[in-house]
């Protein structure tokens, strides 16, 4: 489970104007924006960094401004209605500082620390925003692991396709889409008990053979469209829960 998290804007952050309008005049794609805090200095494994941001991203959409009546619902409904689309960057000293005072959840897990941001159209996107690498995640792993594939009570387990090479930032936003379905997809009563156990899951690399019955299991399966880094819908990861 994660370590800590905090939400909204801090009661000392400055105002956030980035709201968007509901019909942006660019009419740009929507994406849920995940930020990584990578400092020079203690940086964490990538595999912290994966399930850092997968729990960034049910945080968000199970918090209580994502729901009805809250103040990020319609834009939270707006993005889930189209194609989850979610970009990841990094960022480190003041550059999160700045950005950290936007509307969103942050998530702390085993030396890591992400943040998801209130969906938006990513062509009015806030400039602390825009101005974030998407490359850059280059980071040791050496809590990597191939299993075990079996998900614990309460947890979630999402396992990387081992024939899909892709960046870090790129299977960040990949183990997101994971998480993300799988809470659309559990019964209430699952998703709760998630919830208050402070969403565990874990995100691991199996060998091809054991990737395959995982797969065909799994609960949910993430194809990306390859419009970036794969060529052509790919089947990128799968999850699932004890069910």
């Amino acid at each position: 489970m994660p370590d800590d998290w905090t939400d909204s804007r801090p009661d000392d952050s400055p105002p956030d104007d980035s709201r968007p309008d509901d019909s942006p005049p660019d009419d740009s794609p929507w994406a849920l924006q995940l930020v990584a805090r990578i400092e020079k200095a203690e940086r964490p494994s990538a595999t912290a960094v994966l399930e850092c941001a997968a729990m960034a991203v049910v945080a968000l959409l199970a918090h209580p401004e994502a729901g009805p009546g809250g103040e990020w619902h319609d834009e939270v409904e707006r993005w889930l209605s189209g194609s989850i689309r979610k970009l990841a960057r990094r960022a480190r000293g003041v550059e999160w500082e700045r950005a950290r005072h936007l509307r969103g959840v942050t998530v702390r897990h085993h030396g890591a620390e992400v943040r998801a941001f209130v969906p938006g159209p990513t062509g009015t996107a806030a400039p602390e925003l825009r101005k974030l690498q998407l490359q850059g995640f280059d980071l040791d792993d050496p809590d990597r692991a191939a299993g075990p594939l079996r998900a614990d009570r309460h947890e979630v387990v999402i396992a990387v396709n081992p024939d899909v090479e892709i960046s870090l930032g790129k299977t960040a936003a990949q183990v997101g889409h994971a998480a993300n379905l799988a809470w659309l997809e559990m019964p209430e009563d699952r998703r709760r008990e998630w919830a208050v156990s402070g969403f565990p899951l874990r995100v691991l690399h199996p060998a091809r053979a054991e990737f395959a019955p995982f797969e065909a299991a799994a609960a949910v399966r993430v194809v990306d469209a390859g419009f970036t880094e794969l060529d052509g819908p790919t089947l990128t990861c799968s999850a699932t829960w004890a069910r």
